[in-house]
């Protein structure tokens, strides 16, 4: 995939990196997706992550609701990972 006109933001917790790509609509986000050496059982958490944040705010608070959102509603399972993680390498590429 290529990743041009998409926003990079990159973050390292205690369970690996967290490498955020977003393309922004606005203040809105309009897609994202990530890579990096971290884990998250079950393993589709981390694209229901992404799906979670498509169209919402490029907010610090927006993202954080929603990717503690899919943390609960999947059990998610992360060793050295939490929200605030993600939250900090999405809003690197949003501000970037």
């Amino acid at each position: 995939m290529s990743y041009e006109g998409y926003k990079q933001g990159i973050h390292k917790s205690k369970g690996g990196l967290i490498r955020s790509f977003v393309k922004l609509e606005g203040n809105q986000i309009e897609d994202i997706a990530f890579s990096g050496d971290f884990f998250l059982f079950p393993e589709t958490a981390i694209e229901q992550i992404a799906q979670s944040l498509k169209g919402a705010n490029a907010t610090s608070d927006s993202v954080l609701l929603a990717v503690r959102s899919v943390y609960e509603s999947e059990s998610v399972t992360a060793p050295g990972t939490a929200p605030e993680d993600f939250t900090t390498s999405i809003m690197q590429a949003v501000e970037s």
